[in-house]
Formats: C-alpha cells, sequence, structure tokens
C-alpha cells in the first residue's frame, strides 16, 4: 500500500504558500502600484507607456505588482482592442542566465516571436532581429527585466531599448518600454550617465514590510491556504453567537474581519510576521516559513500548527538558505570553507587568518586549483563573515599594528562538508586530516 495521500488534514490549497503565485490584490503596495499604474497610463492611451525602475530587497511584491498592474493594462487592452495593440513580454534574467545584451537581447526576441533563440551571430545581428520582431508586431510593446542587475556592465541593451524610437531602430507605430526590477538597490547607481538618462523615465521604491503588514499578508494566504481556516467581515458575523477568533484587518481599508483558523494556534501568523520582520521584512520568507511550518506539523501527525513549528520552520529554512549559498560560491570561496573547516574539525577553531591561509594552500595544492595572495584571501574570508557561514571577530592588534581576526564557522561541519564534498574537485579531500600536514604559512 502506498504512503501517499491525494489530502492533507493540514493543507486545502498549499500551491498558495508557494513561490510561484501571485496574487492579484497587493493592498500593502497600494501606493508603490499607484505610481506603477502612472508610469504604464501612456500605453492606456496608445502611445508607449514610460520606463520604469522596481526597486527594494528580496521579497516586497516588485515583481507581483508588475504582473498585476500588466495584467490589469492587458484587461483594458482587449476592451479597447479597437484602439490599442499591447504586447508584453516577461524575462527573468537570473533564471535565464542573461549575463550579457547578447543573451538579453536573443531571449527577449524568443520571448516576442516563439521562435529559438538565435546563436552563432554578431550583438548587433540579434539586436537588430529583436527590433525586427518588434516592427512585425507593432503597437505598444512593453518588455519586463527582472533581476536587470544581472546585466551587470554590459548596458548595450538598457541604452538601446529606450531609445529605439528615437534612433528609428523600430518603425514609427512601435512604442516600445522597459520595466526593469531589481534587487540591488545600488546597481542602477553604478550604471553609465547615458543610461541612466534614457532608461528610467520613473523609479519606484519598495520597502520592506513591517510586522503588522506581514501579517495581513499571512492571514489572507492562510484562509486559502489552510484547512477550517477563513476570513469573514465583520458584519457577516453571526450577532447572536460569540463566535472565537482574532478580529483584524487584512488591508487598508478599514474593514475589519474575524480570522478563525481550527488549524492555526494564536501565536503562529503573528510569531511568523515577527520572524520575518526582524530579519528582512521579505513577504516570500515569511509564506515560507509559514508553509514549512504546516508541512512540519503535517509530517509529525499533529492536528494544528503551533509555534514550535514555526520556529522549527524557520531553522530549516535558514539551513537551506545557507546550504544553497555555499552550494553556489566560486572554487577560491570554496577553498577558503574547506580550510576553514578543516581547522574546525581539528579543534583548533576559532582560528587566524593566517593558519586559514596556511591550509589553504594545501587544499589548492592537492585539487590543481590557482593560490591566491594572502590580503586576497582574505576577502574571502570575510565574504564568508557576510554570508553568515563563517564568524569573524577582532581580537587584538596584528604584528604590524593592525587589526587582527579569528574565524569558526557558524554552520555545522558536517553541512559544510557535506556541501564540499558534492563539490566534484573537493570529493576525494579529508578533512579530518588535512590540517596536520599543512605548509607553514
Amino acid at each position: 500500500m502506498t504512503q501517499f495521500s491525494n489530502t492533507s488534514p493540514i493543507f486545502q490549497r498549499e500551491e498558495v504558500l508557494r513561490e510561484e503565485y501571485h496574487p492579484d490584490d497587493l493592498p500593502e503596495r497600494t501606493d508603490e502600484m499607484e505610481d506603477l499604474h502612472m508610469s504604464l497610463a501612456p500605453a492606456a492611451r496608445g502611445v508607449g507607456a514610460n520606463n520604469v525602475f522596481l526597486h527594494g530587497k528580496a521579497g516586497q511584491g516588485k515583481t507581483a505588482a508588475a504582473k498585476a498592474k500588466l495584467s490589469e493594462l492587458q484587461a483594458h487592452a482587449k476592451e479597447e482592442s479597437d484602439h490599442l495593440d499591447l504586447t508584453t513580454a516577461y524575462v527573468s534574467c537570473e533564471s535565464h542566465d542573461l549575463s550579457t545584451s547578447y543573451k538579453a537581447a536573443s531571449r527577449i526576441y524568443q520571448e516576442l516571436t516563439g521562435n529559438s533563440r538565435p546563436t552563432g551571430y554578431a550583438t548587433d545581428v540579434v539586436m537588430d532581429m529583436m527590433f525586427e520582431a518588434m516592427n512585425e508586431i507593432g503597437g505598444t510593446i512593453i518588455i519586463v527585466l527582472d533581476e536587470i542587475d544581472t546585466l551587470g556592465d554590459d548596458d548595450r541593451i538598457l541604452y538601446s531599448l529606450p531609445r529605439a524610437r528615437a534612433q528609428d531602430y523600430v518603425e514609427d507605430h512601435v512604442f516600445p518600454s522597459i520595466i526593469g526590477i531589481s534587487n540591488d538597490l545600488q546597481w542602477r547607481d553604478n550604471l553609465s550617465p547615458k543610461v541612466k538618462s534614457s532608461l528610467y523615465d520613473d523609479s519606484v521604491l519598495f520597502s520592506p514590510y513591517d510586522a503588522t503588514q506581514l501579517q495581513q499578508i499571512l492571514r489572507r494566504r492562510a484562509a486559502k491556504a489552510f484547512r477550517d481556516t477563513e476570513l469573514t467581515p465583520i458584519d457577516e458575523v453571526d450577532a447572536d453567537g460569540d463566535p472565537e477568533g482574532t478580529v483584524v484587518e487584512i488591508d487598508q481599508s478599514g474593514q475589519e474581519y474575524l480570522f478563525r483558523s481550527g488549524v492555526l494556534t494564536d501565536d503562529v501568523i503573528p510569531l511568523v510576521a515577527a520572524l520575518s520582520a526582524q530579519d528582512t521584512g521579505d513577504a516570500r520568507q515569511a509564506i515560507k516559513y509559514l508553509r514549512k511550518a504546516g508541512e512540519l506539523a503535517d509530517k509529525h501527525g499533529d492536528d494544528q500548527v503551533g509555534a514550535e513549528h514555526a520556529r522549527e520552520a524557520q531553522a530549516l529554512v535558514e539551513r537551506e538558505a545557507v546550504v544553497e549559498a555555499m552550494r553556489e560560491m566560486t572554487t577560491q570561496a570554496h577553498l577558503a570553507l574547506a580550510a576553514l573547516t578543516a581547522l574546525e574539525l581539528s579543534g583548533d577553531a576559532p582560528v587566524r587568518a593566517k593558519p586559514i591561509y596556511g591550509v589553504y594552500k594545501s587544499v589548492a595544492s592537492r585539487i590543481d586549483a590557482d593560490k591566491l595572495g594572502q590580503r586576497r584571501f582574505k576577502d574571502h574570508l570575510r565574504e564568508l563573515d557576510m554570508q553568515g557561514i563563517a564568524d569573524g571577530e577582532k581580537v587584538t592588534a596584528g604584528s604590524i599594528g593592525g587589526p587582527a581576526w579569528e574565524y569558526q564557522l557558524q554552520v555545522d561541519t558536517e553541512i559544510a562538508v557535506e556541501v564540499l564534498k558534492d563539490t566534484a574537485r573537493f570529493a576525494d579531500i579529508d578533512f579530518e586530516h588535512i590540517s596536520a600536514d599543512r605548509p607553514n604559512a
């Protein structure tokens, strides 16, 4: 008999708690949505939208806002089909590794035409193909470039697209524009002046959610995702009874609701919201905590999702995030991690940078990797510290008067070894003994 089941005692629609779910309404982003609306409003009149830059930390609703507002504009275009010809294309630069203008142009061409991405051509040719596709489509064309900072310093397409009409790259009946989305608050500042002046007519900042806003978001999702959970407007609650629940607001309208759940304990949503608000103010993170908490309750056979599940979920999510960060590091960062892990296993941590550098050179020799100078190597130790993988502490002045630092792992050694062993170049390294025969640094 299979152990799988097509129902859950906890979840009703758990897909509502997954990252790919995008709500139609974002009440906590009323001001930002209004700003975005003003940027897109010219498109509704058939003269092309303004170029707009949406920026803020991850999980603040930027992508959801762009998709929701574009969906609204598409509905308007459908009603006004005789007067408004609208085409939209969503491109995730990070997911498709669009690190150059060539790659971005070829992907946009693919999205607009449905054809395969062109390869083997010069960048000029691919960009001409992209603009020719726009000429064939005609009308208002809005390109969403999510994670636009993935393009880095290659800003050629970011200069050419907004100026396509002025430079006669497209014909008079074509009105292209860009919605750029970025989690990197500094990226735009590093663009060349000519790109900054032409790329973004408007800019919308998405600030981190506070704990109250996160509770509102979580309750709306929970009412759809969990069994025996509902939000009822207060004026629809039976006045003759004395229903149990929590009176809440779920948006900025002032309308009060009664939130009731037979699955979630009263403290779960406030706790999850507080945990995320204290960390990043990231709605995506908070929703993931809540989903994981439900999965843990389901796994343990518990009837309710409680605070203990939420705290365990937080620990699991943080561990997954750290592991993912370690897996994606460069070879040199892995070498720094390997050296520190070896010293942790030998009982030498916390340890200063010089002995770690000695182990680093030994491991680099074993996997036939380049050896960085000590100063550059220390940069990788500091990066491990910033990522929460290691902890660096200034202990005293160094031998030449500068600060000296000691480092130790912030993650379990078992996790660090597991990640490194899964990397082909480190698979045969014996981390238990490598620090014993390190050369003098």
